[in-house]
């Protein structure tokens, strides 16, 4: 993205930079795409993000702390809106709050994120470490009401070849108050595990596990997948920065290499999504994104930007079922 088009995004958002509060410009260019009936969705197409850190903590409108990540949110929304045809789905994989998870956080995030379930698109949210879950679940109450774990904020997202779970990942302290950290590390409780085995014993599809945190920090949880293989995936964010490996399973035999995916960030490090495109065999998980570390985009970005931005050109990951 060069800067006449920056410009043009944010006058496309409210005319500056740091006016996200206003997304009527996003409703209206969903609700013209579903009237004129060229936005076809597609549900076989499906946008994956994590870490958008949204404040609802505002002043004139405007976030009192880090007030660029709902623009830059929303410049992320325009892209999905633009696509052809739309995605069925875009997964969030937790921080969808700021730092503490208050109610305030997620009422605004809500806002920002309807132009997509205008446009008809499902949104599905995970939580991560900044999140909470008694403001998650008062403000987003329809989670707790399906959740096959109760008390814990996971989801099932069906599509024509294969299943996302999205785990609930967040390592809650007990007592906390209200604007005080949490552990920065994941953990599955044994409820989340005992029924991920269960449902996976049963299941005959492919499936994609996905959570905010690593596997590395879950070891419960690369023993699962050892012992299933409709696992042919596993998503997470956490780490803001786009990366792609193999997780080779032992003692199976043959061996089983399962693609391990950390997907980027709307805050800071890697900024952008990944699309994930199904077959009847298999799917491609591919990279995007439009701009670099905040200002998006910077008129001389530093040089290291430049090859990051080069190295990332048509990064993606290629499942099997």
């Amino acid at each position: 993205m060069d800067r006449k088009e920056f410009l043009s995004t944010m006058m496309l958002l409210g005319g500056a930079t740091l006016l996200p509060a206003d997304v009527s410009a996003l409703n209206k260019l969903a609700a013209a795409g579903t009237r004129n009936g060229s936005r076809r969705i597609d549900e076989s197409k499906v946008v994956l993000m994590a870490d958008i850190h949204i404040s609802g903590e505002l002043k004139d409108g405007i976030p009192i702390k880090y007030p660029y990540n709902p623009t830059s949110l929303n410049l992320r929304i325009k892209e999905i809106l633009q696509m052809r045809p739309l995605p069925g789905n875009v997964v969030i994989l937790g921080d969808v709050a700021w730092d503490y998870g208050l109610e305030e956080d997620y009422r605004y995030a809500a806002q920002l994120l309807k132009p997509l379930q205008d446009a008809g698109i499902k949104v599905t949210l995970g939580l991560g470490n900044h999140d909470r879950r008694a403001a998650f679940f008062k403000v987003n109450p329809e989670y707790a009401a399906k959740s096959p774990v109760p008390g814990r904020a996971v989801s099932i997202v069906n599509l024509p070849t294969l299943d996302i779970i999205v785990l609930d990942s967040l390592a809650e302290l007990p007592g906390l108050k209200p604007k005080q950290g949490t552990t920065v590390s994941g953990e599955l409780d044994e409820k989340q595990i005992g029924w991920l085995e269960s449902y996976l014993a049963n299941n005959k599809r492919p499936v994609i596990l996905s959570a905010h945190h690593p596997m590395t920090e879950m070891p419960k949880l690369s023993e699962i997948i050892t012992r299933h293989p409709s696992v042919v995936a596993y998503v997470y964010g956490h780490s803001h920065i786009w990366s792609k490996t193999v997780r080779i399973l032992r003692p199976r035999v043959p061996q089983r290499m399962v693609p391990v995916v950390c997907l980027p960030a709307t805050f800071y490090g890697d900024i952008g999504l990944a699309v994930m495109n199904l077959t009847e065999t298999g799917a491609t998980i591919e990279y995007s994104s439009k701009g670099f570390w905040w200002p998006q985009p910077q008129e001389n970005p530093p040089k290291e930007w430049e090859l990051r931005m080069n190295d990332l050109q048509n990064e993606k990951c290629t499942l099997l079922f």
